[in-house]
C-alpha cells in the first residue's frame, strides 16, 4: 500500500502534463492560423497588390513575405506604407509562432505528447 499514492501521484502528473502540453499546442495553432489568416484576408483586400499581379494564398509565408517586400519597393504611397508595415507585424509573430510551435514539438518530452495527438509541424 505504500506504492500506490506514489503511483497515483506519478499518473496525475503525467496526465496534467500530457493536457496541458496539448492545450499549448492547440493554442499555437490557433494564433497561427488566426495570424494567417489575417495576412491572407488584408493582402487579398489591398490595392497594392494589383503591383504585383500574385496570389497571396499560393505560398506560405516565405513568399507572403517577399510579396510584401516588392510591393514595399514599388509603392510610394505613405498610407499603402503603413499597411505594409502593419502587415509585416502580424507577419513577424505569424512567423514566431510558427518557430515555436515548430521549436516544441520538435523537443523530445513535448514531441511524445505532440504525435499521440497528432500534432504536425507546420
Amino acid at each position: 500500500m505504500g506504492f500506490v499514492p506514489i503511483f497515483i501521484t506519478l499518473g496525475g502528473f503525467v496526465f496534467l502534463f500530457v493536457l496541458l502540453v496539448h492545450q499549448n499546442l492547440r493554442q499555437k495553432k490557433r494564433a497561427f492560423s488566426l495570424d494567417w489568416e489575417t495576412l491572407v484576408s488584408r493582402v487579398r483586400d489591398g490595392s497594392w497588390l494589383k503591383l504585383t499581379e500574385q496570389n497571396p494564398e499560393g505560398g506560405g509565408l516565405d513568399s507572403l513575405e517577399r510579396l510584401l517586400r516588392f510591393a514595399a519597393k514599388s509603392t510610394s504611397n505613405p498610407a499603402e506604407k503603413a499597411e505594409m508595415e502593419s502587415l509585416k507585424e502580424v507577419l513577424g509573430r505569424a512567423k514566431r509562432t510558427r518557430y515555436e510551435y515548430n521549436n516544441l514539438i520538435g523537443t523530445k518530452p513535448y514531441s511524445f505528447v505532440a504525435s499521440l495527438f497528432g500534432h504536425h509541424p507546420l
